[in-house]
Order: structure tokens, then sequence, then C-alpha cells
């Protein structure tokens, strides 16, 4: 069967840390605001919690974001070029797109950005000479090539963006997990940190300053806090890039070391959890967190019960729904993403040790027949 086929792609190393981006804002340690349900103790409502997660616990059915067929079957040899900004995580997403590809009979070529503002300008002279039928951007912040997006707009040529928290602005189309989506996983992670700690008041933000999603995950979760915990406290302290894959872990010791009232953390990206529960562990701690994009050693930890959740987020289908986006958009067929919180609940699940996948690589799959629902909106059957 060809779901059976193409499921070895799921997203297999360091989402964390190439998950997205260049540019962010910064954040200083602040108490949760006031404002939300009444509550005689002033304490966490764990009930609300628990009610608003519910969409996030992975029962029910699922659908693609875009669910309608194509006006018209692509065309064998439609020439697609994939922004390669080279992160591990970019990698990752280059690979995610093969199967689709070669199921559509793409003409998929991979094109190297590079990390600075002339390598990426003259990487995006390079697209506008290819002139492709579509583009595909995962992270690339939009200002780093605007005079190449007046070009390709000038050509016809469409980009789909995933994980860019700018689209909009720079005349592109939106993406669907742009700041709103951000911001509501952000909110999930507080509630989940809520009702995962039975009520707890003092709690910590784990923030990445240079990922430009980090601070939007932030908001959701300081205004999600403020909402169920009116008298809580979230700490916000910030883990470098540079430290992700090496001593972000023992940061995180060293705070809890320094702040031992604090009785559940949220971590912006997972890496920060890798090979923490040993640590803690080591030093005396228990504390217990929860984080987003998840990689294949976090869902071994959380199988061992070493560390106690996760917000997974299915990455196949992320970059088959990207994919999806670009074809309707080079097709001039009209679409509308469906609203913030299907997206969001569509994309991401709390994952526990109840619900761990058997397989860390593959990881969370959110529909387990993506490949062949998308075939049939495609014509592709």
């Amino acid at each position: 069967m060809r779901g059976q086929r193409m499921r070895g792609l799921q997203a297999a190393a360091l989402i964390a840390t190439g998950a997205f981006a260049l540019t962010a804002c910064s954040n200083s340690a602040t108490p949760a605001e006031t404002a939300g349900p009444d509550d005689a103790a002033g304490g966490a409502d764990t009930a609300a919690a628990e009610e608003f997660l519910a969409p996030w616990m992975g029962e029910g059915d699922k659908n693609l974001l875009i669910d309608e067929p194509l006006e018209a079957p692509v065309e064998e040899g439609t020439h697609v070029v994939y922004l390669d900004v080279g992160t591990p995580v970019s990698a990752v997403m280059w690979q995610n797109l093969q199967a689709p590809a070669e199921l559509l009979g793409l003409k998929l070529e991979r094109v190297e950005v590079g990390r600075d503002a002339q390598s990426i300008n003259a990487a995006m002279n390079t697209v506008v000479e290819l002139a492709p039928d579509g583009v595909i951007n995962i992270t690339l912040d939009p200002i780093f090539f605007e005079p190449q997006i007046e070009q390709l707009n000038e050509l016809g040529i469409p980009i789909a963006s995933g994980s860019v928290m700018n689209t909009v602005e720079h005349g592109l189309p939106e993406a669907f997990n742009g700041p709103e989506w951000m911001t509501t996983n952000g909110g999930v992670l507080a509630a989940a940190a809520v009702a995962r700690s039975g009520g707890a008041s003092e709690f910590v933000f784990y923030n990445v300053p240079e990922f430009p999603f980090s601070a939007l995950e932030l908001e959701g979760a300081q205004d999600k806090l403020a909402e169920l915990c009116p008298d809580c406290t979230l700490r916000v302290v910030d883990i470098p890039i540079a430290e992700l894959g090496s001593t972000a872990a023992d940061r995180v010791v060293s705070d809890l070391q320094a702040n031992p009232d604090t009785e559940y953390f949220i971590a912006a990206v997972d890496e920060v959890q890798i090979g923490l529960p040993q640590k803690l562990s080591l030093a005396g701690l228990d504390t217990k967190g929860i984080a987003m994009w998840t990689a294949p050693p976090n869902y071994e930890q959380i199988t061992a019960g070493d560390q106690d959740a996760t917000l997974s987020v299915d990455l196949n289908l992320m970059m088959w729904t990207v994919l999806d986006q670009l074809l309707r958009e080079m097709g001039g067929q009209d679409y509308e993403w469906p609203d913030v919180q299907t997206r969001a609940a569509t994309l991401t699940r709390i994952t526990d040790q109840a619900n761990a996948p058997e397989d860390p690589v593959t990881g969370y799959v959110a529909i387990e027949d993506y490949q062949d629902r998308f075939a049939a909106n495609w014509l592709a059957e």
C-alpha cells in the first residue's frame, strides 16, 4: 500500500534545533499577567485546562487542512524549487518531499541559500534564473530576499511557506503554521503544564531567543497561564541556540537548582530535554516539563518514562500540506485554511508514555492514510 511505503519518511533528526529560523525577540523573566476565570483560591483551574486540551489529545478523526480535489492533475515534470537553509531539519524536510514528488512526477530541485545575507541574495538570484513553476520555503525570513519576491511575482511564480512568521507582510500566501498557529500551541503547552502538574503555581519557560517562533510560543503560554491561573508565576529564562545539543540541559539544571520552588517547566524546543532526565536525577531534582518540536531521543525518553510529555508535530503531514498549498497557488485555485485551532490540533498532539509512538524516528502520525488522501485530492490515483 502507498501509505506503508511512505511512512518511513517521517522526520527523523533534531527537529527542535533547525525548526525555524534566523531572528527573534528575547524575553526576560516575567510573572503571568492576571486575568481569567473566577477561582476562590486564585489557584490553577485544572478542569478548564483539561477541557481546553481536548482537541490535542489525539482522539477523533482528523482531516487534511484543505480537503478538496485540484481542478486539474499536476503536469509531469512540473518544476519545484526547495530552499534549503542548511539546518538538520531542513534536510529532513527535503527528504519528506521526495515521496510526494515521486507520486506527482515533479522535477524537485534543491537550492542551498546559505546563512548570511550575501549568500541568500546570490541563491535567490539563482532561483529567479531557474524560473521554476513554484518555490517552497521552510523557515527563511522573506526580509532577506524582498527583491527576488518581486521578481518571482512578476514571473507568476508562487512561494508556499512553512514556519515563516511574516509571509503576509511580504505579499506571500499565508502559511498555515504562522504566528497564530505558534501562539495557539504555546497556549497548549501552558495548559498541559497546568494539567500535568496537577495545578502547580510556579512555572518557568525556557526560551530560545534566536528562534522567531519561540517568542510566539512564549506569548501564547503567558496568555493561557494568566487565564487558567491568575496567581501563577511564569519565569522566563533564555537558552542561547548555541547551547542546544551541548549545554542546554546543564543550564536547565542550574536554573532549577537556583529556583527550587519551580514546580514544572515549559521549553520552546524539546531538544532542551534531551539528556535532561539523567542530569536532573544526578542533581537530586525531579522537576518535570513539556516542550515542542520533538526529536527521536525525546520519544525514547518518554517511552522509558524519563520525560513527562511533549507536544508532537507531524512533520510529514506538514510538508505534504505545504506542497498542497503550492499546487493550488500554481493552478490559481482558491482555497481557505480552517480556523487556527483546527490547524493546530490537526498537526499536533500531547504525547506521553501512554500514547508514545512505537517508532521514535517515524514519530507522531496524525492521519494514518494521509498519503492516499492527498493522492486522491491531487488526482494522482
